[in-house]
């Protein structure tokens, strides 16, 4: 990998980057959480990826102030995590992935009662709390105790509950985790519309396809270290001479072909379905001599065309198929 294009050389020097981490560093005891991670993030809605334990939470957690590091610098807004703890929690949103909602309590007293908490007053939380519900989605069901709520409306729950005091940056856990499709595109639809206020939006998120529909920019984490980031649109573009194929004929024609394929390109990926096989390959070779070479081997291509990364693609091979 050339200077320039290193996960190390992207993050710094971000004009206008909300989150500034510069060779953050934590530990716990032997076990090294965040390994001198720099990162840069900027307004928008950023995906945050990795496998379990690659220090996702960690970072979370230290931009809060919950974690010292214990090396490194990193600010919020401008604002040092380490020294000024309570003003960046005030500017930031939490919704958790585990259920964090108290069960006696309606969804009105719920939000009502984080607004109090992140610094408003009684008169204004308990008026928010009901404009926040109304965007989430949360009709009459507001007045009736949490413990009642499926886990969708949980969900939307904990994202007003996230939102209520209009904070400057938002830290979304697996915010479609246990939802229906429905649900799922209502939340995604949601996140996006808040995004459009010019919030610093961060997503952590297993889905990878809801990455794909909701953020800007995607950064994996793997082992305490940024190792890939970018922008959506950069990342899953056609790479360079990838190709996708499907062609059909007999048994063994196909695997005379696919040696060929093999022999003389780059085959990423064979798959074999209902008499067809599928290839990915990367090639020079213009296409006319794909298709007399499969000619040759009594094969008939029935589609060639530039091969689109996925999200994905993307993931498995910046963090080594972790799962």
């Amino acid at each position: 990998m050339t200077a320039g294009n290193r996960p190390e050389d992207r993050v710094t020097g971000t004009e206008g980057a909300t989150i500034c981490a510069r060779d953050v560093v934590v530990r716990y005891g032997q076990i090294t959480a965040l390994d001198h991670l720099s990162l840069d993030i900027s307004p928008g809605v950023v995906g945050l990826l990795g496998p379990n334990g690659a220090g996702k939470s960690t970072f979370i957690k230290t931009v809060l102030g919950l974690v010292d590091p214990q090396g490194g610098s990193l600010t919020v807004a401008g604002l040092d995590s380490r020294t000024d703890t309570l003003k960046v929690r005030d500017i930031v949103g939490y919704m958790p992935e585990h259920d964090c909602l108290i069960d006696p309590m309606s969804a009105v007293e719920m939000v009502a009662y984080m607004g109090r908490i992140s610094g408003m007053s009684k008169k204004d939380a308990v008026p928010r709390s009901h404009e926040m519900l109304d965007f989430v989605g949360v009709g009459e069901e507001r007045y009736r105790p949490i413990g009642s709520y499926s886990t969708g409306m949980k969900q939307r729950v904990k994202l007003a509950q996230a939102i209520v005091h209009d904070p400057a940056v938002l830290f979304l856990d697996e915010p479609t985790n246990g939802m229906d499709p429905l649900g799922r595109e209502e939340m995604l639809e949601l996140i996006a519309r808040i995004s459009a206020s010019d919030k610093t939006i961060l997503v952590s998120s297993h889905i990878l396809q809801d990455v794909e529909k909701v953020c800007r920019e995607a950064v994996i984490v793997s082992g305490g270290k940024v190792v890939n980031r970018g922008s959506i649109e950069d990342l899953m573009a056609p790479a360079q001479g990838r190709k996708r194929l499907t062609a059909r004929g007999a048994p063994e024609n196909l695997r005379a072909f696919t040696d060929l394929l093999c022999k003389e390109h780059e085959v990423v990926d064979i798959s074999e379905e209902f008499g067809q096989v599928r290839v990915v390959l990367v090639t020079s070779a213009d296409s006319r001599s794909i298709f007399e070479l499969a000619c040759r081997q009594g094969v008939r291509i029935r589609s060639y065309q530039p091969d689109k990364i996925s999200l994905e693609d993307i993931y498995i091979s910046s963090v080594g198929g972790v799962a």
